[in-house]
């Protein structure tokens, strides 16, 4: 009960991701046509990708670090991050976290959403929920480092969306990952740089 507990605010940001999806579509094409708003995007793609760059240089190569269209997303294989069959962190995946919250924790205005994948063998009811109690645990342990729990939001979705096919060993230990996606917030973000430029 405690370790629900402990997440029953995580679980209330899941809905605040699903709304931002649907505005940022409109918001994308409205840029195109209003100055303001493209100079925004491009001081919001700078941070994006300053931060993509302290992750690497932080991670040393020990974490898949992937700057997209709309952000950063970082992928942890569980054969490395996690005890077999278990939500149980190495002590590799604790120092790697480590590096992670620090970089985090000097981005306070960006929102983390992290997804738990498992591979299609077994039984997919135990694979759904061990791809959400290890998605928790990863939001756990950065809590535990200072990351803001109001910033993150976790999902587990067993073998429901895998990367590629599950025909293959390596197919399937790609499959079994972790996914943390990092996209700012931009209004929070904005209202930095509004401070700063009143500050000069």
């Amino acid at each position: 009960m405690k370790f629900l507990r402990q997440f029953a605010s995580l679980a209330m940001v899941i809905a605040m991701f699903a709304a931002c999806n649907s505005s940022k579509k409109t918001a994308s094409s409205n840029r195109k046509k209003d100055p303001v708003a493209a100079d925004a995007a491009r001081k919001i793609g700078e941070m994006l990708d300053r931060l993509a760059t302290d992750l690497i240089n932080a991670t040393t190569g020990k974490a898949d670090i992937i700057r997209t269209s709309d952000g950063i997303n970082i992928t942890f294989q569980p054969d490395f991050y996690f005890e077999s069959s278990s939500e149980k962190l190495t002590s590799e995946a604790t120092n790697v976290l480590n590096d992670i919250s620090g970089v985090l924790n000097r981005y306070p205005y960006t929102e983390i959403f992290i997804e738990g994948h498992a591979d299609s063998t077994g039984n997919q009811l135990n694979n759904k929920k061990l791809s959400e109690t290890r998605a928790k645990t990863v939001a756990l342990y950065l809590k535990s480092q200072g990351v803001v729990a109001e910033r993150m939001a976790i999902a587990g979705y067993g073998a429901t969306r895998p990367l590629v096919s599950n025909a293959t060993p390596e197919g399937r230990r790609k499959n079994r990952r972790v996914l943390v996606k990092i996209r700012a917030n931009e209004q929070k973000f904005l209202a930095t740089q509004t401070q700063v430029a009143g500050t000069n």
